[in-house]
């Protein structure tokens, strides 16, 4: 079974997904991935992403700590065979997630400005 390939975490304001690329296969491959916070310093699987047949999994509720380094690992299974795990690079949220800019409104009352400024979705 070929390993998954391409993967990548992507985080924008806060909503985190790691995605993972797959060669098209006779049978429908399904995904486990894994996580490993610095703080255990071993891998768990994250229940919503075990056995999924989606090429991505939601982790923004899975990392908590801001500013701790996380790995996180995907492996294919087809049936009853498994591909090996592949590793991302170290992420930290802090570092590598992006906020997007605030949304503002200009309005203008009489000789006044108001600048009303929104936070990211």
């Amino acid at each position: 079974v070929p390993p998954p390939t391409e993967i990548v975490v992507k985080s924008e304001n806060l909503k985190t997904l790691l995605h993972w690329q797959y060669p098209p296969v006779s049978e429908t491959p399904h995904f486990i991935v894994e996580i490993k916070p610095y703080n255990s310093g071993s891998y768990e699987p994250i229940a919503t992403c075990v056995n999924t047949s989606a090429h991505f999994c939601d982790i923004s509720g899975v990392i908590c700590d801001l500013y701790s380094s996380h790995w996180l690992r995907v492996k294919a299974v087809i049936g009853s065979q498994e591909s090996e795990f592949v590793e991302t690079n170290e992420f930290i949220l802090q570092r590598h997630g992006k906020i997007g800019p605030p949304k503002l409104n200009l309005s203008s009352h009489g000789n006044k400005i108001v600048v009303d400024i929104y936070e990211p979705v």
